[in-house]
């Protein structure tokens, strides 16, 4: 498995630094539940989730921030295991509701920190009210912004390639809008 757009794979040993900080919550139920979840398009919430962790990580390699919270918080910021199309009423209702309910399972699962927190309960920001506090969260929620762009835009070049699916890409593509 490897993150969109990157050439290393998760289990290369360069990767091991970043491997290391979630290895014990990828054998996780629930996290590894996630793969039963699109989020964007065909990507897998758990693929999303892995992006979001990894390109923060990358993006704050070499900055003063909290690796561990920070890899950790992204891994479970979409913690939420069903999907929103079938159980909410609207997406504003889950834009408001999902970062809490990914808080409380998190909790379930391994002992969430005040970064963590900030991390998975700030991430929808500017789209939600929730600002984030700490700059672990901060780059989170841009990774994950970040992340959303090149999923879809992964999935659509590779749509273009095999011209019986770029009618319906394109279908997408307006409909997302």
């Amino acid at each position: 498995m490897k993150a969109v757009y990157s050439g290393l794979s998760l289990h290369h040993a360069k990767a091991a630094p970043f491997k290391e900080l979630i290895q014990d919550l990828l054998r996780t139920p629930e996290v590894l539940n996630l793969d039963n979840y699109d989020q964007h398009l065909n990507t897998s919430r758990l693929q999303h989730s892995l992006n979001v962790a990894y390109y923060a990580y990358l993006i704050s390699k070499n900055m003063d921030v909290n690796h561990k919270d920070l890899v950790r918080g992204a891994l479970l910021h979409d913690l939420f295991l069903y999907d929103w199309r079938e159980v909410n009423s609207s997406a504003q209702e889950h834009l408001e509701m999902h970062p809490q309910v990914a808080l409380e399972n998190a909790k379930k699962i391994t002992s969430v920190s005040a970064v963590m927190e900030d991390v998975i309960v700030n991430h929808m920001w500017p789209l939600g009210n929730a600002k984030p506090k700490s700059k672990e969260a901060w780059i989170v929620q841009a990774s994950d912004k970040l992340c959303t762009i090149f999923e879809v835009t992964h999935q659509s070049v590779q749509a273009l390639k095999h011209p019986h699916l770029s009618g319906m890409m394109l279908s997408l593509l307006f409909v997302l809008r």
